[in-house]
């Protein structure tokens, strides 16, 4: 009889182990996503990688199949509207100033989630997109009013293109919570 409670008490630590796992995951993940890195990705591949460890607890085919579809529709939501969204709406703007547009959204986005989380993500991504544009656009025809403009659309295009990609990150975070805590 000791034996098998032994071996339920090491079946129990394992089990601890892998929600412990999961946890740290889901929580550095959404962090990650926060600060503009590859969250969303992290999550994906925990899915799929829980579900490849033991099989026969977290293979769900339907959770698998939601999470790799808002994956990747998140990615290419956040994708299109940060760099053809901005170029779709202002004709002139080059590469150039839509690739510098996009790293001022990086930048406060960081810079944006350190000072205030979570919302912050988004607006310091639209801040940094709308400083940027600005900067760029007054650097290359010295009118304010165009500069304004573009930058205003920059800032749009990157408030909702964040927005998106944070509700795919908590839809992700919910699937695979939903994955490795309550699995059938």
């Amino acid at each position: 009889m000791e034996q098998v409670l032994a071996g339920f008490s090491g079946m129990a630590d394992s089990y601890m182990l892998e929600w412990l796992a999961a946890v740290c995951l889901i929580l550095v993940a959404v962090a990650m996503a926060l600060f503009d890195l590859p969250g969303n990705t992290l999550m994906a591949g925990c899915c799929l990688g829980f579900a490849f460890y033991d099989p026969s607890k977290y293979f769900d085919i339907r959770i698998i199949s939601a999470v790799i579809l808002i994956y990747a529709l998140g990615e290419i939501w956040e994708f299109v509207l940060s760099f053809f969204g901005i170029k779709r709406q202002v004709k002139d703007i080059s590469w150039w100033g839509v690739f510098l547009i996009g790293c001022g959204t990086f930048a406060g986005t960081i810079l944006g989630t350190t000072v205030f989380p979570v919302l912050g993500s988004v607006i310091g991504g639209a801040i940094g997109a709308f400083a940027m544009a600005y900067l760029y656009e007054y650097l290359r025809s010295h009118d304010m009013q165009h500069a304004g403009a573009l930058a205003w659309q920059a800032a749009k295009m990157q408030f909702v293109a964040m927005l998106g990609k944070l509700v795919a990150t908590f839809a992700l975070a919910i699937l695979l919570a939903r994955q490795i805590f309550f699995y059938a």
